[in-house]
């Protein structure tokens, strides 16, 4: 016979027979509107349509996700049996009055492991034991018991007239046929004319999970109670949505994460089904790995897909594994967590991945809450509130940050603080030919990402990596961070940089230390031809030590270099120049040039390289020997003129000039440079203008 009930459709058969039923979504989004309510105990008031009398029906769940559901509905008294995997404590201590008879528990056991024991068996040993059966399974025409098979003698026992499964996963816990072959089995020891019912749960998304509160409690006659639950479930979660809303509208710092849930360590899986709604919910982003663009589905990956992800923050919630597994399990994989970003930055958090991420059902909320925390770690406005929310105090979740001493232990991701004293270029250059996402320091023994793992996650991550292609796009401290060159300074205003160029047809780009030398080529550069030309740009160049981050020879800070040009309001390119590389120092210079060429879509607009040199011909030399293969012209538009013009024009400047370096025991570090102290210098024996 088939009963009709609202959208639901009720096929109820007898022992011989089972069906299956998945719930249709009742929409595909979270309802916005709902207003916020904390977790609390509900006075249901039953619909007076039902399915089955409350004194005769009797749940048996075989996912622990439909156990949380059923207490969560007031259904303990009903439930005569769980799996190996449920929390029968809860069952217990919800029902209404002690569960037992002749001293033995009446609420049975209905499953057992097809692991002697689980926490024995590495990840690894599991996925191959979990890939082998199913392929046997597939197969096979015949049904096989899944790793975790129904018990008959329990099942018998517990004489269920509602069975809860799940059609997600054939071989993690039982599927309707295999209730279907359990029911054929056991049928004829209990009542022929008893209905039983088996719903399969078939949850994709967060709110079809929802959804499966109202199913279940329609076929157990307790609608009202169903919708309730819905309710107070997504109402929740769009309280921990628009805290993190709120609190990133008051302040810009705080920034959007980018989150990789690993549902698997060995080999590596990501979150899927209801685990991207969780992450975007309180506001972050899924870290996308591999091919994984717009499905929602858990897959393999590789390690490589992994750190070309490049996630912020990473939470370890294995499939199946409490709080201390994923610690265990995430301390074996520290050597292939090392490399990310994430691990160097403290980022890394475990999580109960059975009690809050496996389970679709009310406890995914405490998953949500969870990632909120860990996602929001140090940020001190949004703990806060996040805290203040209601439900949180009685929400069940579990989480802890895995130490950053067992993560950088002998390894680090290329951020700032590597000292590239050994050749890597050679190193690096290797990798990216034979394909490879990182490579070893030779000096440090890090591992490091190549420029390929930044191409393949497509954008510069903020944090100054040694090989980043994106010129440092998205790096705020860029005077301390930056690894390749970048603009320092791009001029007065939003969008200055690209006004400046785009209004430009002279380009000159000048080499610029911050010395005295320079700024005098900045005055004649201008007087040569800003009057007659009002096309003509001028960027700056400075090469800096990428440790000391100081400028060689004027032992000068970029710092300094930065305030210089933004009073001049000059655009500033910083070439951090790495000690521990064979790089060339003109395919270096090529690369600063390049910067400048894309952002006028235009090579020729370049018309020279300008240099602030005086009378060394040696340097002037070389310069013309081997900068000029970049093929541009140089200039020198100081290049021989008397030092007493020079002087002259220092002065006419008004700028105060200070000696920030001297190897002469006649001038010291810190005196005004003038006329005055170019004299002396001069009857000391030295260089007037500190050439020699």
């Amino acid at each position: 016979m088939v009963f009709c009930y609202d959208s639901y459709h009720f096929f109820i058969f007898h022992f011989s027979d089972v069906y299956y039923l998945t719930p249709i979504p009742a929409s595909e989004s979270l309802n916005h509107n709902m207003t916020q309510c904390g977790h609390q105990e509900h006075d249901f008031i039953d619909d007076d349509r039902t399915l089955n009398s409350h004194a005769t029906m009797r749940i048996a769940c075989l996912l622990p996700s439909a156990t949380d559901i059923c207490v969560a509905l007031g259904l303990s008294d009903s439930i005569v049996g769980v799996t190996h995997e449920c929390d029968i404590r809860s069952v217990l201590e919800s029902q209404s009055q002690p569960n037992y008879e002749n001293g033995s528990n009446k609420v049975q056991i209905l499953t057992s492991s097809g692991f002697n024991d689980g926490n024995k068996h590495s990840q690894a040993e599991i996925d191959a034991r979990v890939k082998t059966e199913s392929k046997i399974l597939n197969a096979s025409a015949e049904s096989i018991n899944s790793l975790y098979p129904i018990c008959k003698e329990a099942f018998h026992a517990a004489r269920p007239t509602i069975v809860l499964t799940q059609d997600l996963c054939s071989v993690c816990a039982p599927c309707p046929k295999d209730v279907n072959n359990m029911l054929r089995e056991v049928g004829r020891g209990m009542d022929d004319d008893e209905e039983v019912v088996v719903y399969s749960l078939d949850p994709h998304s967060l709110m079809d999970v929802a959804d499966t509160f109202v199913a279940v409690a329609k076929i157990c006659g307790v609608p009202h109670r169903g919708q309730i639950l819905k309710d107070e479930f997504v109402s929740n979660l769009n309280a921990l949505r628009d805290i993190v809303t709120k609190e990133r509208n008051n302040d810009e710092n705080i920034k959007q994460k980018k989150i990789l849930l690993f549902e698997w360590l060995d080999p590596p899986y990501d979150g899927g089904h209801w685990i991207p709604d969780m992450i975007e919910i309180v506001g972050c982003q899924v870290a996308k790995a591999g091919d994984k663009l717009g499905s929602k589905k858990s897959k393999q990956f590789t390690w490589d897909d992994v750190y070309a992800s490049d996630p912020d923050v990473v939470l370890v919630a294995c499939c199946g594994f409490d709080l201390e597994r994923n610690k265990k399990d995430a301390t074996l994989a520290s050597s292939k967590l090392r490399p990310m970003r994430a691990a160097q930055n403290g980022r890394v958090y475990v999580c109960n991945g059975d009690l809050n991420f496996a389970r679709p059902g009310p406890k995914l909320l405490g998953g949500a809450a969870a990632i909120a925390r860990c996602a929001f770690d140090g940020d001190r406005d949004v703990v806060r509130a996040l805290e203040g929310l209601n439900f949180m105090k009685s929400t069940s979740f579990e989480w802890e940050r895995v130490p950053i001493e067992l993560l950088k232990n002998g390894t680090v991701c290329d951020i700032e603080d590597i000292a590239d004293m050994k050749d890597f270029d050679a190193a690096h250059k290797a990798a990216c030919d034979n394909g490879k996402m990182t490579y070893t320091d030779p000096d440090s023994g890090y591992e490091v990402f190549t420029e390929l793992a930044h191409k393949r996650r497509g954008k510069c991550c903020g944090s100054g990596c040694r090989h980043c292609p994106f010129n440092h796009k998205n790096v705020k401290d860029k005077a301390s961070k930056i690894k390749q060159p970048a603009f320092l300074y791009e001029g007065e205003g939003r969008g200055a940089l690209k006004k400046t160029l785009h209004a430009a047809d002279n380009v000159k780009i000048l080499f610029f230390s911050g010395g005295k030398d320079s700024y005098l080529a900045i005055r004649a550069l201008y007087r040569k031809y800003y009057q007659n030309d009002k096309s003509f740009a001028l960027i700056l160049l400075t090469t800096f030590d990428s440790v000391s981050r100081t400028i060689a020879h004027q032992e000068v800070h970029i710092n300094n270099v930065i305030k210089q040009a933004t009073h001049l309001n000059l655009p500033l390119i910083g070439v951090p120049m790495h000690r521990g590389s064979s790089e060339p120092y003109v395919e270096r210079i090529r690369r600063a040039v390049n910067l400048v060429s894309e952002g006028l879509n235009c090579m020729h607009k370049i018309s020279s390289l300008c240099f602030g040199d005086l009378h060394l011909e040696h340097i002037r030399s070389w310069r013309e020997s081997e900068v000029s293969k970049l093929g541009f012209e140089l200039e020198y538009p100081i290049w021989k003129l008397p030092y007493v013009d020079l002087v002259l024009d220092l002065e006419k400047s008004g700028a105060d000039i200070v000696v920030s370096a001297s190897t002469e025991i006649g001038v010291q570090v810190g005196d005004v440079f003038d006329n005055f102290l170019s004299q002396r210098a001069e009857k000391l024996g030295m260089d007037g203008f500190g050439e020699n």
